[in-house]
């Protein structure tokens, strides 16, 4: 995995509100999270061998995610850290409907530089999971693709902050990338189409071989080579949406590793989320 490395401090509050408006804190509680970490933890849990291409600030946060990455068994030779800086950090508001607000602190994220990435360990890999930073770490990202010998099965899930970037500049990133994993305003945001999820994504189908298109409460589209699937959501209660995602792209990418058809693996990504 690649992609910002953050502490989530969620409160837990009346409403989400807009300028000007109060509401009250009923909690809080502190998380290690970053997208693409979160998705590299559930591929650890479900067996699969792991490493993280990240950076942390040797902080109190820093410490703590770096102690819970090694406790999940992600492999930590890609994480680079620094004793300048201070880490990463989302500041998060979640309503009791599971809606949530999200501020993001990069920190040393957006420090990371190629040289500090053993290019030769990702070469090995089956898979290269990428997700967003704030500000440079994109032009890593795609500097790292430039330098692949051999490429590894490269997927992405650019999150609000790519989405908002736009597909022109993108494209770089887009033209390596085999499996696009996003939301239904992420998809609209990214190539500026707000009509129906299914010709957004058709737009992008000579670009992407496999495009998914998370739905929340009303499932999952999927699209590959023509062929569309749709998958409901399961029936549960919704407690909280925060990592909801970033669960669904481990049990996807794990179902599609292991040889599953398109339908299949959004099925098993819905049921881990």
């Amino acid at each position: 995995g690649f992609g910002a490395l953050n502490m989530d401090q969620l409160y837990m509050v009346d409403k989400i509100i807009g300028p000007e408006e109060e509401t009250i804190i009923r909690g809080f509680r502190e998380s290690c999270g970053g997208s693409a970490a979160n998705t590299i933890i559930g591929l650890s849990r479900l067996g699969l061998k792991t490493a993280y291409i990240g950076k942390v600030a040797m902080d109190r946060e820093g410490i703590k995610l770096k102690k819970n990455l090694e406790r999940e068994k992600v492999n930590l030779d890609l994480l680079t850290t620094t004793e300048k800086g201070r880490t990463g950090k989302v500041i998060g508001f979640v309503d009791e409907h599971g809606q949530r607000a999200l501020y993001l602190d990069p920190g040393v994220n957006d420090t990371i530089k190629i040289d500090e990435i053993k290019i030769s360990l990702v070469e090995n890999s089956r898979l290269l999971h990428l997700t967003s930073f704030a500000g440079e770490g994109l032009h890593v990202q795609e500097t790292l693709l430039e330098r692949l010998s051999s490429k590894p099965l490269i997927s992405l899930d650019p999150g609000n902050i790519y989405a908002k970037k736009g597909i022109e500049i993108l494209k770089k990133l887009i033209e390596s990338v085999n499996i696009l994993l996003l939301n239904e305003m992420e998809l609209g945001m990214m190539i500026d189409h707000h009509g129906p999820y299914r010709e957004a994504a058709k737009l992008l189908a000579d670009e992407v071989d496999v495009i998914i298109v998370k739905r929340g409460s009303s499932g999952v589209y999927g699209l590959m080579d023509g062929l569309e699937v749709e998958v409901p959501a399961l029936d549960v209660e919704c407690v909280d949406t925060t990592g909801a995602g970033d669960a669904f792209n481990a049990g996807f990418l794990y179902a599609w590793l292991m040889g599953h058809d398109l339908k299949k693996s959004c099925y098993f990504g819905n049921y881990i989320a």
